[in-house]
């Protein structure tokens, strides 16, 4: 009797999942229409940034595709100025917003430039992420201007995927799914985070600004699972 209730609950819990990815898909269909003709036209940009960290394309993509999926133009042009007035003077204790179609802050950038530049190995090999004078405000300008490209912001993808490779080389994942969960994690709240904490995420709160939250993680799988088919 006990474990036949363990696994309705456990059947329970995975239609209660599907359900909202699916209301998801459905509340922004046109959106992730989009995201998947976004991937499909930079794919080979995104194989190429697969090729640094040991990943596929797919698997990049999936990581931030919630992310473009919830791009607002509008918004980005107004967050973009506010970083290069407030961010650019002052850094990003003045102005910390996402921008771009992958949502980036400058104080992840930073975060990603204090990782490799801890670590002489890395250091060595992406030197071109790095600058000479990473506190002053030409840095931050051109961080800036970086964060407005999107072959710069697949590039910084890449690089946050061989930050995770490094931090957590230890990590094992018994599918692809696992793993894409745990970094679509690391990428949504932090890869500050312990193993644990990234591998135990259960909350929805994406997306941000919207009343009706998901799991950030869930809609990764379901445009992995979306660009493998193709």
């Amino acid at each position: 009797m006990k474990y036949c209730f363990l696994f309705l609950f456990f059947v329970s819990a995975i239609t209660t999942l599907q359900s909202q990815v699916d209301d998801y898909i459905t509340k922004y269909r046109k959106d992730c229409e989009n995201t998947k003709a976004f991937f499909a036209e930079h794919k080979s940009e995104f194989a190429n940034a697969a090729n640094i960290c040991g990943l596929s394309a797919e698997f990049l993509f999936a990581i931030v595709a919630p992310e473009i999926s919830q791009f607002s133009y509008l918004q980005d042009k107004a967050e973009t100025y506010a970083l290069k007035v407030f961010y650019v003077q002052n850094g990003k204790d003045y102005s910390d917003f996402s921008i771009g179609l992958f949502q980036m802050k400058p104080s992840f950038i930073e975060s990603l430039e204090n990782y490799i530049s801890d670590n002489t190995e890395l250091k060595n090999k992406f030197q071109k992420f790095l600058f000479p004078n990473p506190d002053d405000k030409q840095a931050r300008v051109e961080r800036i201007e970086r964060l407005s490209s999107t072959q710069w912001q697949i590039e910084y993808l890449a690089l946050f995927c061989v930050v995770v490779n490094h931090k957590f080389m230890n990590a094992t994942f018994s599918t692809d799914e696992k793993k894409l969960r745990f970094y679509a994690n690391a990428y949504n709240s932090g890869f500050h985070r312990t193993e644990e904490a990234l591998k135990s995420v259960k909350g929805a709160y994406f997306p941000h600004l919207s009343k009706t939250k998901y799991r950030y993680m869930d809609i990764s799988v379901w445009f992995y699972n979306e660009v493998l088919k193709k």
